[in-house]
């Protein structure tokens, strides 16, 4: 009996297939995410300056950012299951390479061509996935998906650290690579096969065609525009409050080493820590948006964001901080499992890759765009003072979608 009860509990959240796509999620985001958790490390390395390591982030995420947009248009006309595979080969094999770059520019060159594959994993992922299930389970197995790379981010920079402070900063993008090569021959075993709706739409389309094929017509195809234009408020602040978040986090390494006396390999297992929040963030978004609805939760967490980044920034190093960062990491990762799937729900099946890589994209491009900024800002003045103005300014944005929330209605779904 309770093992029935168990294998009920594991098929509404996906079963077998939502945990193989939470593997290759955590393999994609195990060196995705090594980065910024080890950039004190090669800061010091290297010799940079704030506005070096800035650009090094902005190499890898510029390009990733820009790569989501044909990543997605592409996950929509290729076999997903290719596209999945040569990401995460991309990803993996970049990871060993950055180990073994010899200088700074080297480095810049690898992240950009790492940045390149990254376009090839998340819009046909999350794309696949919806494909294989129903609407009251979508949010629940996109933020098993979502778990596997909060877990990914997790133990990257906590085993990365350790690996580097053991050995070294290379040693620890050698390791974090090899799951990411690990996964393209599972997936494309794996996932050879067609998922329930794909197969679904071809025996609709089968039998919607008269034999004679006189009076065929094609159904009615609303364009890209017309599908994001009812969802664009929704959308706009998830970007903005992102992009402010994501910039904080970016640099909250440095700033623990620098603004807080915080040791390089301390700092790289508090930012572990603060992305092992979005475990249970993720899970909790996922499971609060199929119960509670996708507009109720993605709010919560829009007005909840601003002052608990208020609180991170305003903190002193002590045990207050560190629950904060994990709340913090909570926060950001719920808002993601519940944007997500509220995505999917609102898109038609044939271009769901192509608007999550414009979603996916102009975050991570709007971000890559703020780094060299704040850098720069940073060796201006300091980085206390660039932290505090984008503390405010995401308080203000929280106060935005409080105001905006009971104007803000929902497409019907696609």
């Amino acid at each position: 009996m309770l093992r029935d009860k168990k294998g009920t509990v594991y098929q509404q959240w996906g079963g077998n297939t939502a945990t193989f796509f939470t593997y290759t999620h955590f393999s994609h985001d195990l060196c995705a995410g090594l980065l910024a958790a080890l950039l004190p490390l090669i800061k010091i390395s290297l010799g940079l300056n704030y506005f070096q390591s800035g650009l090094l982030l902005a190499a890898y995420t510029i390009t990733a950012g820009l790569s989501q947009f044909p990543g997605g248009w592409i996950g929509d006309r290729v076999r997903p299951q290719v596209v999945i595979a040569v990401g995460l080969g991309g990803i993996g094999l970049s990871s060993l390479a950055v180990g073994l770059s010899p200088s700074y520019y080297s480095m810049l060159a690898i992240l950009i061509i790492m940045g390149i594959f990254a376009g090839g994993y998340h819009p046909s992922a999350v794309s696949l996935l919806s494909a294989y299930y129903a609407a009251d389970k979508r949010g629940k197995v996109i933020a098993l998906h979502m778990m596997g790379g909060s877990i990914g981010y997790a133990l990257g920079p906590i085993l990365g650290g350790l690996i580097a402070g053991i050995m070294s900063w290379r040693y620890a993008f050698f390791a974090m690579g090899i799951p990411a090569v690990v996964a393209v021959p599972l997936v494309l075993k794996k996932l050879r096969r067609r998922s329930p709706e794909e197969r679904g739409q071809e025996a609709v389309k089968i039998f919607s065609d008269d034999d004679s094929g006189v009076n065929r017509q094609k159904r009615s195809r609303p364009g890209i525009l017309s599908v994001l234009r009812p969802i664009a408020i929704i959308i706009g602040l998830a970007i903005m409050i992102q992009l402010l978040g994501g910039t904080v986090l970016a640099f909250f390494p440095i700033y623990l080493v620098d603004g807080l006396g915080v040791t390089p390999t301390t700092a790289a297992l508090l930012i572990g820590i603060t992305r092992g929040g979005g475990i249970l963030g993720s899970l909790l978004g996922g499971w609060l948006s199929d119960r509670w609805g996708r507009k109720q939760t993605i709010f919560l967490t829009l007005a909840a964001t601003g002052p608990v980044l208020y609180l991170l920034i305003r903190l002193e190093y002590n045990a207050g901080l560190i629950v904060v960062m994990v709340l913090f990491g909570m926060l950001m990762y719920m808002r993601q499992a519940a944007v997500q799937p509220f995505l999917m729900d609102s898109v038609p099946a044939r271009i769901r890759a192509t608007v999550f890589g414009i979603y996916f994209g102009l975050g991570m491009e709007g971000m890559s765009l703020l780094y060299p900024v704040a850098g720069f800002f940073m060796d201006e003045f300091d980085i206390l003072s660039v932290f505090n103005g984008i503390a405010l300014s995401s308080v203000a944005l929280s106060v935005l979608a409080l105001l905006l929330m009971k104007k803000v209605s929902l497409p019907r779904a696609a």
